[in-house]
């Protein structure tokens, strides 16, 4: 071999060496900023998973800016942050962009059916809710949101359904159940119940959503109206008594608490302070129906 071949072939060793290493450089490059994204990601789940509401919206904005992995999550997280702020129209757009993105993400058509239900669109959310469902038939959360939502479309022999069997599921977990999750799922099965007039199994609706949840006035409320429809009316006007204790009451919500507390003492030998109460009602509410009823006094039937 000639000087000059050796001096060549020693050229293109060196030069293959330094294209060889400024691949494996650009290769370590990616997976260092690679690892920087999914630190950032990461930071911002943090936050929501903190309820830092703001502070995780801003960080997934900032994410959205320069990120190219993970955007219909970061899509989808924005939402549920926003959710969290009780910014519905928001979080819908959110969540609608990042199924957009991705119709297959279970988690994004969930978030969109929560920001529909807060709006009050209750089809759209009942729509929403079917296709996260569809996609992924073992999340409880899913089936409880559909349950809560045919409870509210008054469609109440398939909420109790959906809403019986994703309770058990959720109860047979060997994890620790979500107390909250747990405590919605069965208040809302006892008002379909009571709807159906099925007061026995509202009643104990009732009760173990407050297992949960000790102070759910929602749950409390229908457990005294379970408790007055099967009769047990001493029991339910205590039930009442608590409930008009709660400082945060609106004023409907006391003018209807005071009238079933009425109805209940018109069963007992209490009748002035049957009165008493439906001169509450009308103290609190311009509503027609519940004065017209607590007008009427204990001649209702």
């Amino acid at each position: 071999m000639n000087a000059k071949t050796y001096r060549l072939l020693t050229i293109l060793i060196i030069l293959l060496g330094a294209i060889g290493i400024g691949a494996i450089g650009l290769s370590l490059i990616a997976k260092y900023l690679q690892t920087q994204q999914i630190q950032q990601i990461q930071q911002a789940n943090n936050l929501l998973a903190q309820k830092k509401y703001d502070s995780a919206v801003a960080a997934y904005d900032r994410l959205l800016e320069t990120q190219n992995i993970q955007v219909d999550r970061l899509w989808t997280n924005r939402g549920y942050a926003l959710l969290g702020l009780k910014q519905y129209e928001k979080a819908l757009k959110s969540c609608t962009t990042a199924t957009s993105l991705q119709p297959k993400a279970d988690l994004a058509w969930n978030c969109r059916g929560e920001a529909l239900y807060n709006l009050d669109r209750q089809d759209g959310a009942l729509t929403a809710f079917k296709q996260a469902i569809a996609l992924n038939a073992n999340n409880l959360t899913f089936q409880l949101n559909q349950g809560r939502v045919l409870t509210d479309l008054s469609q109440h022999e398939k909420a109790i359904e959906v809403l019986s069997k994703a309770i058990s599921q959720l109860e047979s977990q060997s994890k620790s159940p979500q107390s909250e999750e747990l405590a919605l799922a069965f208040n809302d099965l006892g008002q379909s119940l009571l709807v159906q007039q099925q007061n026995k199994r509202a009643l104990a609706a009732f009760e173990r959503a407050l297992t949960y949840r000790p102070e759910f006035f929602a749950a409390q409320q229908g457990l005294a109206i379970s408790l007055y429809r099967l009769g047990r009316y001493q029991q339910a006007i205590e039930i009442f008594n608590k409930i008009l204790q709660q400082p945060e009451l609106t004023q409907e919500q006391q003018a209807i608490n005071w009238l079933y507390k009425g109805i209940s003492l018109c069963q007992t030998p209490q009748a002035t302070a049957a009165t008493e109460a439906f001169a509450k009602v009308l103290q609190l509410t311009d509503n027609t129906q519940l004065n017209k009823i607590a007008q009427t006094g204990c001649g209702i039937r």
